[in-house]
């Protein structure tokens, strides 16, 4: 059967990277000194990568029968060829990067005393394996999202359908508690796992004819989830998670708001899918994007705008926007007059 491309899914992924872009636009410094830049931070934070993880749930239920047939080893293969070989590969260019950047004084001294100053390859290793990449820290997406559709994979080729979508519904409902009870202080490569594996378990639930049906309800729900996060983010003291009860209460509350911004923004984009064809076409080329932008076009070039070159607040991120949008598409471009396309796309990044 032929694979079909469902429009809304991928303008809701375009939209999920354009949040996930706009949250990297700010520096630490930029929050202390503006309430809006932290407000921002904080709103977009706290859904935007929840929404890519559901998305690619959504997208994993709608080829799950097609890809039943393969072998545990060749799925698992296909899918270390997309997530995990960008990942390394990425790693490794951004690594060489600046260790040639640490040749030339004026970047060496632009980047000391920052997270992007000289570490030994083992260190960097060391921090790339616990999806801690201190030079591209938002390489924890694809390390993690490998390690869901893994476990989700082998859960559904061993299981009935039944059973497997009981297994699905018991680690939705438990793991917001097993996360806020012991997984803290963990290292990234776990702790993302245990964070955000519900939020792509739901998307693997989805039923794509409830969903569209339902549309018009599930937008509602993300608009009143939308105000309830805004409310929570203005007026609940974060002191109130200091008691281990209330927090764990919370978890369920902040995580039922993510889930229904992530279902609203979804459901938006199918009440409005003939009007988000450009946004659609942005949506299915999101890796190029998701890859590049980071760190060049938002945490160095906030970095240089905002601390060194003191530009405002809404300069500096305006000029990260545009940067990140535009570098990743004009180095696409560039790959493809100088004939790189083919050694990229073999080492798994997008030309």
């Amino acid at each position: 059967m032929k694979d079909r491309r469902f429009h809304y899914v991928d303008a809701a992924r375009g939209i999920a990277v354009l949040l996930v872009i706009y949250g990297h636009t700010f520096r630490e410094s930029m929050r202390a000194a503006y309430a809006w830049c932290d407000f921002s931070y904080a709103l977009v934070y706290r859904f935007h990568v929840s929404l890519l993880f559901l998305l690619s749930g959504f997208g994993y239920a709608l080829t799950l029968e097609k890809n039943k047939t393969l072998t545990e080893w060749r799925y698992l293969g296909k899918k270390a060829k997309a997530l995990l070989l960008p990942w390394f590969s990425y790693s490794v260019l951004i690594y060489v990067i600046f260790v040639a950047a640490q040749l030339f004084a004026p970047c060496r001294a632009l980047l000391e005393n920052t997270a992007y100053q000289k570490i030994p390859p083992a260190k960097y290793l060391a921090a790339m394996l616990k999806n801690e990449n201190p030079y591209s820290f938002h390489l924890w997406y694809l390390q993690t999202l490998f390690l869901f559709t893994a476990v989700t994979f082998l859960k559904d080729k061993f299981l009935s359908e039944k059973y497997a979508r009981r297994a699905a519904i018991l680690l939705i409902l438990s793991l917001p508690a097993f996360y806020t009870l012991f997984c803290r202080d963990w290292i990234w490569v776990f702790k993302g796992f245990f964070q955000k594996y519900l939020f792509f378990l739901l998307g693997t639930l989805l039923v794509r004819e409830k969903v569209e049906k339902k549309a018009g309800i599930l937008a509602a729900v993300g608009a009143c989830s939308f105000a309830a996060l805004v409310l929570e983010i203005c007026f609940l003291p974060v002191e109130i998670y200091d008691n281990p009860y209330i927090n764990l209460g919370m978890s369920y509350v902040d995580n039922a708001i993510t889930v229904g911004i992530c279902l609203g923004i979804l459901a938006v984009c199918i009440l409005w899918n003939r009007y988000l064809g450009r946004l659609a076409q942005f949506g299915r080329n999101t890796m190029r994007y998701y890859l590049y932008h980071q760190p060049f076009c938002c945490a160095l070039l906030g970095m240089l705008l905002y601390e060194k070159l003191h530009f405002s607040a809404v300069v500096t991120v305006a000029a990260c926007m545009v940067s990140a949008i535009a570098l990743p598409w004009l180095f696409g471009k560039l790959i493809r007059l100088c004939r790189l396309d083919d050694i990229f796309r073999k080492i798994g990044l997008p030309a």
